[in-house]
């Protein structure tokens, strides 16, 4: 998954660069770190957002809100001078798979089928749609 990562350069000596990747914070996180060289910033970006993106799974959110994306973020984060995008296999960290029983009436389930059936590159099957469903009602409702 492309990740934005922005890069705050140090003012003077004895600081270390600042690291920010602000798509966490659309789901309440932060994901913030810091690197003592230029040449550590991408080490210590990719590990400060599998920590976060861990964390999320572990609370329950689906990765997939992560995925924005390109993005210029400049203007929204100025004091970032720099803005990298970097590829990070967050897929991986996806937590075992456990099956549950669901009872559905049959007509909401041959709707939910023909709706998995016609948008295919959406959902990989119905408990893929299931899980997103699910996880997309309650980030709404984060407030209750």
């Amino acid at each position: 998954m492309l990740f934005m990562v922005g890069v705050e350069r140090p003012q003077c000596d004895g600081e270390a660069f600042g690291i920010i990747v602000p798509v966490f914070e659309l789901l309440g996180y932060g994901c913030i770190s810091a690197a003592d060289t230029r040449e550590a910033v991408l080490y210590s970006a990719k590990d400060a957002i599998l920590e976060v993106a861990e964390e999320m799974l572990q609370g329950g959110h689906a990765l997939d809100a992560l995925d924005t994306g390109y993005q210029d973020l400049s203007r929204d984060y100025p004091d970032y001078d720099e803005w990298l995008a970097l590829e990070v296999p967050v897929e991986s960290l996806k937590g075992k798979q456990k099956r549950v029983n669901v009872t559905l009436s049959e007509p909401l389930l041959a709707r939910i089928d023909a709706y998995v059936e016609s948008r295919k590159s959406d959902y990989k099957d119905r408990s893929d749609f299931l899980a997103k469903a699910a996880d997309t009602v309650m980030q709404q409702n984060k407030s209750v």
